[in-house]
C-alpha cells in the first residue's frame, strides 16, 4: 500500500491537469529543460544558451538542470504541505467569490489543527459515481461541524449540537442569491463537514451529495491576489458566535 506522503507526491502531479497556472509554469519548465538536455548533445544550443546569458561560458548545462530540478521538487513539498495556488471557476461562491480569481490556499493550517464554521476551504469531490465534478476541486464554506444535525428548510440553516441541543439559525448575511427547495435534515458524522456555496441557487454542494469526508480537504484559502483591486487575507471568511 502506498504511503500517506507517496499518495501526496501523485496527486499533488495528477492536480496539474486542474490548475491554469500551473499548467502554463510546468509547460514552459518543460520547455526549458528539454532545450538544456539538447544543449547538452549540441554545442550549438549551448552556445545559444550562453548568448542569452542563461549559461556562463564556462558552466555546464546539466548543472543547470540539476539546480532546475533541486528547485522543483523544493516547490513541491511546499506545494503539497504549505500553501498552492488555485483559480476559482465558476459562481457557486458569488458574491464572496468571482470566477478566475487567483487564491493561495494554506494547507498546513489542517496539517495541525481542524477546520472551523465559516472557513472557505477547498477540496476534492469524490462520490463513488458518475458526475462532471467527480475527481475535481471545489470552493465551499463550511456551515456543518462533525457531529451537529444540520437543517436547511426554505433558505433557512438552523445548527443543533451539544451547545445548542434546543438549535440556533446561522447568521447567513452574506447570502444574496437563496435557494428555498433544496430542504435536508442530517446529522453529520465522525470526521465529516457539511459545506454550502455562498451562490445557494447555483451551488452543488452538501444538500446534494451529503457531508465532506475531512480526507478530501485540501485547505483553506488565505489569500486573494487577483485580481488586483481585490487583494485581501481570508477573504469571505465568516466567524460565528455559536
Amino acid at each position: 500500500m502506498l504511503s500517506s506522503f507517496t499518495n501526496d507526491i501523485l496527486g499533488s502531479f495528477s492536480d496539474i491537469a486542474q490548475n491554469q497556472v500551473a499548467i502554463a509554469i510546468y509547460g514552459l519548465l518543460a520547455i526549458l529543460i528539454i532545450s538544456l538536455i539538447l544543449a547538452s548533445i549540441f554545442p550549438s544550443w549551448r552556445t545559444t544558451f550562453v548568448k542569452l546569458k542563461i549559461l556562463e561560458p564556462d558552466e555546464r548545462p546539466s548543472s543547470l538542470l540539476v539546480w532546475i530540478f533541486v528547485i522543483l521538487i523544493f516547490v513541491k513539498l511546499i506545494q503539497i504541505f504549505i500553501i498552492q495556488p488555485f483559480i476559482v471557476d465558476g459562481g457557486s461562491m458569488l458574491p464572496t467569490y468571482h470566477n478566475k480569481e487567483f487564491l493561495l490556499v494554506d494547507k498546513f493550517s489542517y496539517l495541525v489543527g481542524k477546520p472551523a464554521r465559516g472557513d472557505v476551504m477547498i477540496f476534492k469531490l469524490y462520490e463513488n459515481n458518475r458526475n462532471p465534478y467527480e475527481g475535481k476541486y471545489l470552493i465551499k464554506r463550511v456551515i456543518g461541524l462533525p457531529g451537529e444535525r444540520i437543517k436547511v428548510e426554505n433558505g433557512v440553516t438552523t445548527i443543533y449540537n451539544k451547545e445548542n441541543p434546543k438549535g440556533f439559525i446561522v447568521d447567513e448575511s452574506f447570502v444574496i442569491y437563496k435557494e428555498l427547495r433544496k430542504n435536508v435534515d442530517m446529522t453529520i458524522g465522525d470526521h465529516h463537514y457539511f459545506m454550502m456555496g455562498d451562490n445557494r441557487a447555483q451551488s452543488y454542494d452538501s444538500r446534494d451529495w451529503g457531508p465532506l469526508d475531512e480526507v478530501n480537504v485540501k485547505g483553506q484559502v488565505l489569500f486573494r491576489l487577483f485580481p488586483l483591486f481585490v487583494i485581501s487575507y481570508e477573504p469571505g471568511r465568516a466567524t460565528y458566535t455559536k
